[in-house]
């Protein structure tokens, strides 16, 4: 009991003194000086989470003769991961307040171990459906937490471009290795130990990293967050600012996760490539996506977030038509690492866009709501891809990116009036 009385005490000092350096200035990545060292671990989360999202399409073929599938039975394993996310966008906050950052950062990066370690022996196909719900989960949590702790900093914009240039590095090694494993004759199962060792690493690193930031300290820094917890998610879901966001990202996750899901395929059967060669693709759009998201980061800040993801999203549109009309292999590779490099930064500006709209005590709740469910909601996209390329073939992709571009691009356009709207309440 005595033991348990001082290590609440020390939370609430450590909580304190978090609060006193909030109130005296905006947090920085290097004031305090541990924030260097939760920094690098959010980046590491990050670059994980990249290696899980382009995982399933680099080994999409490979799973698919594996297991004798179809494209509408396959494309089920891009479904997965949204009733994990469904699940961490509604317990986000709790689990924040139950568990705290390092409670949250044990079950984020744990997930993936888990599943990963499981996958690795090659069970049924349904059991890795299953699995991929816990990748979901975890990718979730991941996302709110990590975003909105990274959101909180001074700099914001840049950083969390970083961030998710993170995410972009992790997207591009990934379908790298994973190919040339199978092309080397590895069973494509065997590219999950790599994953399980990486994903235990980060796990105790992301621990480490925040082993203050418990349950106790989180409540303290966002005072009466555990006991209306449920008030606070309805007030966030309610929000124009985050439905509208939250559409917005749905789409563009749709959009980025189908590119990145199908377009080996697509260059396999459509464009007449190598597998090697297309796995190279992927690569090439996830090392657009990354660049573009260390690039434009600081140019995004500058001239806002507004004017240039319009520019951007624009710029898309027209490199996706040449991709689409210009049936040349080179032409499509090229095409489709300009289309990365462009697309990389509207998820940053979206969240930098709630942040500021929102205050500091809903920014967990809302940033893991956002993006939970666009993941979630975005992972019906590929599956619907898959479930239509069944009966039109898979050159059905290109069509589906131009639209969903076009719808980015309208709904992003009501951004500054719901923006204003909720600063004038």
């Amino acid at each position: 009991m005595c033991e348990k009385t001082q290590q609440e005490q020390r939370d609430i000092e450590t909580a304190i003194e978090i609060q006193v350096e909030r109130t005296q200035k905006r947090k920085t990545w290097r004031e305090p000086r541990r924030n260097i060292f939760r920094l690098f671990s959010t980046y590491l989360g990050f670059l994980i989470y990249g290696m899980n999202d382009s995982t399933v399409g680099a080994l999409l073929p490979s799973i698919e003769t594996y297991y004798g599938l179809n494209y509408t039975t396959v494309s089920l394993i891009f479904l997965a991961p949204a009733i994990g996310c469904v699940l961490a966008a509604f317990s986000t906050n709790r689990l924040h307040s139950k568990i705290g950052r390092r409670g949250v950062g044990l079950l984020s990066c744990g997930s993936y171990t888990i599943a990963y370690a499981i996958v690795s022996f090659h069970p049924p196909f349904p059991a890795i459906f299953l699995l991929y719900i816990i990748t979901g989960f975890g990718s979730g949590l991941m996302n709110g937490s990590w975003n909105s702790y990274v959101s909180g900093l001074t700099n914001s914009s840049s950083l969390l471009g970083f961030l998710h240039g993170f995410f972009g590095i992790g997207a591009t090694i990934s379908p790298i290795i994973a190919s040339k494993l199978v092309a080397s004759g590895i069973p494509w199962y065997k590219y999950y130990y790599i994953l399980t060792g990486l994903s235990a690493m980060t796990t105790a690193i992301l621990v480490t990293a925040f082993w203050e930031e418990t349950g106790t300290v989180y409540c303290q820094q966002h005072a009466g967050s555990s006991g209306i917890t449920g008030g606070r998610t309805l007030k966030v879901v309610k929000s124009k600012v985050t439905i509208l966001l939250s559409a917005f990202m749905l789409l563009y996750l749709g959009c980025e996760l189908s590119i990145g899901g199908w377009i080996v395929t697509f260059m396999i059967r459509v464009r007449g490539g190598e597998e090697f060669r297309s796995g190279l693709v992927a690569s090439g759009f996830w090392i657009g996506l990354t660049l573009g998201r260390f690039a434009l980061g600081w140019v995004t800040g500058h001239f806002g977030e507004f004017f240039m993801v319009t520019i951007y999203i624009v710029l898309a549109i027209g490199l996706q038509l040449c991709f689409w009309l210009i049936p040349q292999f080179v032409v499509s590779a090229v095409m489709v690492a300009m289309i990365g490099f462009f697309i990389g930064m509207p998820i940053p500006a979206a969240i930098v866009v709630v942040t500021k709209t929102l205050p500091p005590e809903l920014h967990v709740i809302a940033v893991g709501f956002s993006t939970a469910f666009a993941v979630s909601g975005s992972a019906v996209v590929p599956f619907v891809v898959g479930a239509l390329a069944q009966s039109n073939g898979v050159q059905i992709l290109q069509p589906i990116i131009v639209a969903l571009l076009a719808a980015q691009l309208g709904l992003w356009l009501f951004v500054p009036r719901v923006a204003e709207e909720k600063q004038g309440e």
